[in-house]
């Protein structure tokens, strides 16, 4: 099995057509149709349902692709700590999030003047996050959760309004009324990298009573379409909503409130890395209006 055989899977898996698929890998579909049934072979299972020119995913191509997508990200770190280890110049700040939105909003801040630093990011979930910290792979990160560790300083910085998102074919009303009906089928989203925050979310539904018929783990990139469609239901942060156009619920019953933390090692960060952290720390408190409703 190779890894190039394994990214073919996710394109076709990603896109659920192989002829598009094949344009984005710029190869051509009868390549693309053979490296997918040479794949399955040698898993000795089926990873596609194929009706016609319709296929989706079988119970087993999605393990598969959750798989891909992990080994992927994990080559992706690997190749930047290397790229890190290789640099003989300015050594950049690195910074991990559990969000990748976080980061977004940290760089179009401070990379924005030539004499801005040089930042490294990971998007990960907090228990590595965590890890990365106390191996120094990082030197702070920013998250939703508080990482208690004696070795660790993690301070609240903010609050965050996160809201429901729903279909444009709801009103408001319609769309609090679609939650708890039974007749009404609800698809909500969810980020797949996230497992965290998903079970933060899903706890917080729970406490609310809302229970979703479908339920979808989708990549940033994907999430960020698919909520364009405006056809599901999802928990956002208020902010995107904005962002985005999207219509969302505004009674604060279904108002989540989650605080970021700015995290680092107790006492580690040098004079620059600290001056760095305090600006990234003010910089977010600046954002309190917009980040909230």
């Amino acid at each position: 099995m190779e890894l190039l055989h394994l990214n073919y899977f996710r394109h076709v898996a990603e896109e659920l057509n192989v002829t598009r698929a094949a344009e984005r890998l710029f190869i051509s579909q009868p390549a693309l149709s053979a490296t997918i049934k040479k794949l399955e072979r040698e898993l000795n299972t089926t990873l596609f349902h194929r009706k016609g020119r319709t296929i989706s995913l079988t119970d087993n191509g999605r393990l598969l692709l959750q798989s891909v997508e992990k080994i992927e990200h994990e080559l992706t770190r690997v190749q930047e700590r290397m790229a890190r280890n290789d640099a003989s110049t300015e050594t950049p700040l690195s910074l991990a999030s559990s969000h990748g939105r976080f980061i977004q909003l940290i760089l179009r801040e401070f990379l924005l003047p030539q004499t801005a630093p040089l930042f490294n990011s990971d998007i990960l979930s907090n228990r590595d996050i965590l890890s990365g910290l106390l191996h120094q792979e990082f030197h702070f990160s920013i998250s939703f959760m508080e990482l208690k560790h004696p070795l660790i300083t993690s301070e609240p910085i903010v609050e965050e309004e996160i809201v429901i998102t729903y279909p444009a074919s709801y009103s408001e009303k319609e769309a609090i009324t679609a939650l708890y009906a039974d007749a009404t089928e609800t698809a909500f989203l969810f980020p797949s990298h996230n497992k965290d925050y998903n079970r933060f979310i899903q706890l917080k539904m729970a406490e609310l009573n809302i229970y979703a018929d479908t339920t979808h783990y989708i990549d940033d990139v994907s999430l960020q379409l698919a909520l364009r469609q405006q056809r599901y239901f999802s928990f956002v942060p208020v902010s995107v909503c904005r962002e985005m156009g999207l219509p969302f619920i505004t009674d604060d019953m279904f108002t989540v409130t989650s605080r970021l933390y700015m995290s680092h090692v107790t006492n580690q960060l040098t004079v620059e890395q600290a001056t760095i952290y305090e600006r990234i720390k003010r910089f977010l408190l600046s954002q309190r209006t917009y980040l909230a409703k």
